[in-house]
């Protein structure tokens, strides 16, 4: 991060943790004051600095919005250790952290779900001094997302002070989010897109957020309805479910959507009803935002962000930016190679055309291709397997089917893998055949694959 910015983000920090901008004003919609948020900081800033063990990791484990961002806030104070945030609020998944990690502290409000040697700490409110608390520099890891891996290896992304305070400052500047602002957002805040749009964009831009993550069509729309929304964020899948769902959105000013592609037809549906045009922003955990467009303001091609840096070659993408977590290799330029396929665009734009390796997304969840197929070829009675991701149907959503050879059935495959493997990574078609098609190269023939659950090549296969 140039010095400049850096010394911006500083200062901006500084500001931020001194006091509450507007303290009788609602973080929370009918819940908690930005006053009862500083509070709650202060209290969980004293139980984290005063413990047996003051380095290690806290896992912070909850959906409340309130609670995450008072924890976030200290965990961005000198003297405070950082913070875990789970892929999913299961107690199998703090298990597996509690292996990773070491960590036995658990921020929480769902201390019954706690695994042993878990246990809950303290987060009792206090009054936030005059003085503030003074911010941790800007390098400091204060949060790392686990993000769930469909081979049950969950990959770890440590994110620093200025990585999500930075984006978070930028997102408020760039879609100039105020104090008036409401939010209404379907995300959850454990992972990176509703941390960012559902908590730390509208804390620092001493605006408000609805209590709840609304993920069907009408809670949402009454949602937007009842807290007269002025921005809304949401992830692919419900702006197609809100295409059949009338929409009183007069007060909204700004849609979101990101965590998968959306579909230019839902995308169109929610401009026509409401009159917003849905900004689509392009990233990831590990590398923050990357690009955006606004289909409804005519943009067809994704532009970087202003405060990141792209670069295209051999149809691969490569990200230099603020907001990339420091444990990512990068060249001697600091740029990033990320795992997409893109395609050069007029005046500095890019498209997206697939993945270069195995990661996909289904419903908004990553996929780790190679990590089930390698799991399948584990399985006895399987003497290979190949594992694709094709179009669902007519619609544009992806699922996952395989190829296998060996005698088995596809509920005992299913079933098998189910403890390897997240439910939505399991294989919706299986084919089993005599042998996997091959190029005359040695490599798997995907194209000859793919033709198998098109019914192009009925010679040798069994539905299973």
């Amino acid at each position: 991060m140039p010095s400049e910015k850096n010394h911006r983000l500083t200062k901006q920090m500084t500001n931020l943790l001194k006091a509450p901008a507007l303290p009788q004003k609602t973080f929370i919609e009918g819940q908690t004051s930005y006053r009862d948020l500083f509070n709650l900081t202060c209290g969980l800033v004293a139980a984290l600095r005063t413990h047996d063990n003051p380095d290690q990791p806290v896992c912070l484990y909850t959906e409340d919005r309130g609670l995450t961002a008072a924890t976030i806030l200290a965990a961005a104070t000198k003297g405070v250790p950082q913070l875990l945030l789970p892929y999913a609020l299961n107690p199998n998944v703090l298990r597996d952290i509690h292996d990773t990690t070491g960590a036995c502290r658990v921020i929480t409000d769902q201390a019954h779900d706690l695994p042993s040697p878990m246990e809950p700490g303290d987060h009792t409110p206090c009054a936030y001094p005059a003085s503030g608390f003074n911010a941790a520099t800007m390098d400091k890891v204060i949060v790392s997302l686990f993000t769930g891996g469909s081979t049950g290896t969950p990959q770890v992304w440590p994110k620093t002070v200025g990585n999500l305070f930075g984006e978070a400052f930028f997102m408020v500047e760039k879609f100039g989010v105020s104090h008036e602002d409401r939010f209404v957002s379907t995300t959850v805040p454990y992972h990176i897109y509703g941390l960012l749009f559902a908590v730390l964009v509208p804390l620092v831009a001493s605006a408000s957020v609805t209590a709840s993550t609304s993920i069907f069509p009408n809670a949402i729309t009454d949602a937007i309805t009842r807290h007269q929304a002025t921005v809304f964020a949401g992830v692919p899948v419900h702006y197609r479910a809100l295409r059949d769902t009338p929409i009183q959105g007069d007060s909204l000013r700004l849609a979101i959507s990101s965590a998968g592609r959306l579909e230019p037809e839902n995308g169109a549906a929610f401009h026509q009803q409401t009159g917003v045009g849905v900004t689509e922003i392009y990233g990831s955990t590990e590398t923050g935002g990357v690009a955006a467009r606004n289909r409804g303001n005519g943009e067809t091609t994704l532009m970087p962000l202003a405060s990141v840096e792209t670069r295209i070659a051999n149809e691969r993408l490569y990200v230099r930016s603020p907001y990339l977590s420091p444990n990512l290799e990068t060249d001697a330029k600091g740029f990033f190679l990320t795992g997409d396929r893109v395609q050069v665009e007029a005046g500095g734009g890019f498209v997206l055309t697939g993945r270069a390796d195995g990661i996909v997304k289904v419903g908004g969840k990553r996929v780790d291709l190679e990590g089930v197929q390698t799991c399948l070829k584990n399985l006895p009675g399987i003497a290979d397997a190949l594992v694709l991701s094709l179009p669902a149907g007519r619609s544009r959503e992806n699922e996952i089917v395989a190829v296998v050879e060996g005698e088995v059935d596809a509920m005992a495959i299913r079933q098998a893998l189910a403890s390897n493997v997240e439910t939505y990574a399991l294989p919706r078609r299986i084919v089993a055949v005599d042998k996997i098609p091959m190029s005359a190269a040695g490599k798997y023939d995907r194209q000859a694959a793919e033709d198998l659950f098109a019914g192009k090549d009925k010679s040798s296969i069994r539905y299973l």
